[in-house]
């Protein structure tokens, strides 16, 4: 007998926004509008190994071990405000491996032993929320107060209305978005996240910030991390699994202001066609122009100030936040305007 046979099946909850049809209809989209859903990147096991070589060659998470002390910090920071809730409830949007979810788990259960905890872990990928489960098991959360849900947030109009059916009865919710904020545009994301935090939750989230004074200057000193070989092989896997060959167009990144005045500037990664170029998708044919270009990803960079400035714009007050010795990478707690 194989060793699965007697493994009992798991529940996962799908969102409408991943099935099937709705996967191709992204897809579609995105190659009619020549803007890339994130999301693709992520989609085969060959995406997926490229991300993780690049996650752990240039991430600050894996290269910058000052990373763990700020989000140690402010697991116990908002841990300390839980020690008395009898139910809290994490929601991870974006939970990947579930790794940093853990670590908060974990804290929430050392400053507070009585608590039961309920885990969402919310992903793209089934087999990620699952891995993200798997983790939660292993340190002691009871299968029935973990609830995977398979959702595409940059589908949804409503998160709200989209993780209801995975949320439970707790007296304090966390709303955890790690390593998802650089891929979002900021008035898109901000109400979204507003709306899931109650007057006595905490919204915790990183942000890939832009290092010292000069903001400018600070995007222009991480591009590097962006414009190398292993990021290219990375984004190119899309295009190339859809049947483009490089040769076909040239990959350039740059550093592009948000478009709605935010203020705020991205690293962008943008293909133009060298020549012309029909690629073929689900029986419709899609013609691109020698010199046109398709966008294939983008990554806001952050500054505390400007995070707080647009978190407060949007209804949410940060309460605090750390930043690594580097100055890359920032970890904010945020409380509701009307908490």
């Amino acid at each position: 007998m194989m060793p699965h046979a007697c493994t009992p099946s798991v529940s996962v909850l799908i969102h409408p926004s991943q099935f099937p049809q709705a996967v191709e209809a992204s897809l579609r989209e995105s190659l009619r509008t020549r803007e890339m859903n994130h999301k693709f990147h992520y989609d085969t096991p060959k995406q997926t190994l490229r991300w993780l070589r690049l996650h752990e060659a240039l991430s600050p998470a894996r290269t910058d071990p000052d990373c763990f002390r700020i989000y140690e910090s402010a697991f116990v920071h908002c841990a300390a405000q839980l020690a008395l809730a009898p139910i809290v409830e994490v929601v991870s949007l974006g939970c990947g491996g579930g790794q940093k979810d853990t670590q908060f788990l974990r804290r929430i259960a050392a400053v507070n032993p009585g608590v039961r905890l309920r885990y969402v872990p919310v992903d793209v990928s089934p087999g990620l929320a699952l891995v993200a489960r798997t983790s939660a098991l292993e340190i002691g959360l009871a299968p029935e107060d973990i609830v995977p849900l398979v959702l595409d947030l940059a589908e949804v109009e409503d998160w709200a209305a989209a993780l209801s059916t995975a949320l439970g009865k707790s007296d304090r919710r966390i709303v955890c978005f790690f390593g998802m904020l650089p891929n979002f545009v900021p008035s898109s994301v901000l109400p979204q996240l507003a709306s899931l935090i109650r007057p006595a939750d905490l919204l915790i989230l990183s942000a890939n910030l832009a290092p010292g004074a000069d903001y400018q200057a600070g995007v222009d000193r991480v591009l590097p991390l962006y414009d190398n070989e292993l990021t290219r092989d990375w984004l190119w896997t899309v295009l190339l699994d859809l049947g483009m060959d490089k040769k076909d167009g040239r990959m350039d990144f740059s550093i592009a202001a948000c478009q709605e005045g935010s203020g705020l500037l991205r690293i962008e990664s943008v293909v133009t066609f060298v020549k012309a170029f029909q690629l073929r998708y689900g029986g419709s044919d899609y013609d691109f122009a020698s010199g046109e270009t398709f966008r294939l990803f983008f990554s806001y960079r952050h500054t505390p100030e400007r995070l707080s400035a647009l978190l407060r714009s949007h209804g949410t007050t940060v309460q605090e936040h750390w930043s690594n010795t580097s100055g890359d990478e920032g970890v904010f707690v945020c409380r509701s305007q009307s908490g």
